[in-house]
């Protein structure tokens, strides 16, 4: 029984990806055909998915920069706090 559940576990992780592959294939297929049944200009698809992907981008961008900022000033705080209590 314990073994069962073992192979289960470990093959939970691969179907699982498997199974997300097939989904975002079908939901590209889905909406190539509504794209082309409704003749939309694909350039404008195309401008509209780069336009999203760019704002994304940007997002994760200043959000890193912030990280990096925050960690910085943490960090001086934490060394002057030291500094003080030492001196």
């Amino acid at each position: 029984m314990r073994n069962g559940k073992n192979i289960l576990k470990q093959n939970s992780l691969p179907s699982g990806i498997i199974i997300k592959l097939g989904l975002w294939v079908a939901g590209f297929a889905l909406c190539a055909w509504v794209v082309v049944h409704l003749s939309i200009n694909t350039s404008i698809v195309l401008g509209c998915i780069l336009a999203y992907m760019g704002i994304c981008l940007v997002f994760k961008v200043v959000k890193f920069v912030l990280k990096v900022i925050f960690s910085l000033l943490s960090f001086i705080l934490i060394t002057a706090l030291i500094l003080l209590l030492i001196f």
